[in-house]
This record gives structure tokens, sequence and C-alpha cells, in this order.
């Protein structure tokens, strides 16, 4: 297998978001850039410098929508979509993925790999101030961390000794339930009509973020070369998420991920 650089990755996935937009244009699904891809979209004009991610969202009817229509408008079998209720991911997303790669997750175990991905979140219409399904979701996602993590990796010793500790009793669990389980509170947790706030529980974990449904008309965005769909309040967006977006972090706080990439 060919190694690939984070250049390399950063390609295919722009071939990747390729995809998702024609997809999502001619089908007429709406998507939005987000998080990390958002704000290097706003204020690098791209993918962050030291980030090697892609994620968007959309509304929980579209990402439905795609999910039961891809392998049909899909262009070729380079592109599948990936997540627990097919057993291709131990997560509770969708993930876009190029089946022509592997990625390896340093702090996850190396049997739960995929491809070179794009994250997909679908967003809930939320009951305002309903903090239950966010508390439900952080217990689930802790349980899951621990059945598929690595016992090797971690950010200090005591985490490393926890996870020795406490992965090997979690491995008696299945991690495609409690994908599930988080997926279903989600959508537990929809109200099933139009609601003035929306939020990502799915890929949340910890975080509360409610963003005003409001900020969701699609506007173009330039990314890297290419032009991609974003929340018309991105700003808002990012100030939500993020506090004081326009900073850049220095050294010490940029969030980096650890991923080994081979082409097949």
């Amino acid at each position: 297998m060919e190694r690939l650089t984070i250049d390399d990755m950063k390609e295919i996935q722009l071939e990747l978001m390729d995809e998702l937009d024609r997809v999502c244009r001619e089908q007429g699904i709406t998507y939005f850039l987000a998080y990390g891809s958002l704000l290097g979209a706003v204020r690098h004009g791209g993918f962050i410098p030291w980030d090697d991610d892609m994620d968007v969202v959309m509304l929980r009817a579209d990402y439905e929508r795609l999910i039961a229509g891809f392998d049909e408008w899909k262009s070729s079998d380079r592109f599948s979509l990936a997540w627990y209720r097919d057993g291709k991911s131990i997560y509770s997303f969708v993930k876009l993925v190029d089946t022509t790669t592997r990625v390896l997750e340093n702090f996850v175990d190396k049997k739960t790999s995929t491809g070179v991905w794009v994250d997909i979140f679908p967003l809930e219409d939320l009951k305002p101030g309903d903090r239950r399904p966010y508390r439900k979701n952080a217990l689930l996602s802790l349980v899951r961390g621990f059945i598929v993590a690595d016992p090797s990796v971690g950010s200090s010793a005591f985490v490393k000794l926890v996870k020795r500790i406490v992965c090997p009793f979690a491995r008696r669990l299945d991690a495609l339930k409690y994908a599930r389980a988080i997926d279903e509170n989600a959508r537990d947790a929809n109200r099933g009509e139009r609601s003035d706030v929306v939020a990502d529980i799915v890929g949340t974990e910890n975080k509360i973020v409610e963003f005003p449904r409001s900020l969701f008309d699609p506007v173009e965005m330039p990314f890297e070369d290419r032009v991609f769909l974003a929340p018309a309040g991105y700003e808002r967006f990012l100030e939500l998420q993020y506090g004081d977006w326009r900073a850049i972090p220095g050294d010490d706080d940029r969030e980096i991920h650890t991923f080994e990439a081979y082409r097949l």
C-alpha cells in the first residue's frame, strides 16, 4: 500500500466533496460546510493549514434522503457511505468514503478503519433548551469510545492507565449497538417539525451548541479552488461554536488529528 501525505488526503477529500456537491445539487439536497471546514473556508479560504478533516452538516430530512438514494446516485463504486447501519463504521453518523483508500485513526482500534472520508452530521429540530438528549448522548458516546479505543494511545499516562483498565471490559460490549443508540437518541429528540433551533447531537459528545435555524440558508463559499455550500449565517455559526474564531491559535492550542492513510 502507498502511504498518503496530508496533501494527498486533502485532494481526495476535495474529490469526495465534488461528488457530494454534485449529488446534492442534482437531487435537491442541501448540505453546509461546518466546523473546521467552515472555519477554514472563512478564515483561510480552504483547509485550515494544520487540519486534515472535512465536515458538513445537513438537516435530518435531507440526511436520510442522501442515505436512502446515494447508491443509486453515485458516479462510481469509488464512493460509498459508511456508518453503523451497514456495519462499515463504528460511528453514529455517516461518512462519505473513498473505497480505494484506508485510514488508520491512531486513537481507535485499527480494526475499525475506513477510507479517506468526509464527515456528514445530521441537524435535529429541537425543543429549545432541552438538555436531556445531550446528557444521554454524552454517556453513550463515552461508553462507545472505550469500546473502540486503542488502550496504548492517550494524552497522558493517567489516560492510558484508565484505558488499560476500562477497555478490556468495554470490549465485551457491541460498538455498533451504542452507535445505533446515539443515533436513535438524536432522532428521538427531533420534533419532526420545523423548530427555531437545530443542533448536531450525534457529533457533539459533550459540547452543547444550539443554532438558530435562520442561519441555514445556503450560500456559495470558495474553498481552495472549488465552491461549496455554507450557511448564510456563517459568522454567527462560528461564533456560537468557537467564540473568537478570528484569532489564530498558538501551536499548543491547535487541534491536530492523527491519521495514517494509504492507497490500496
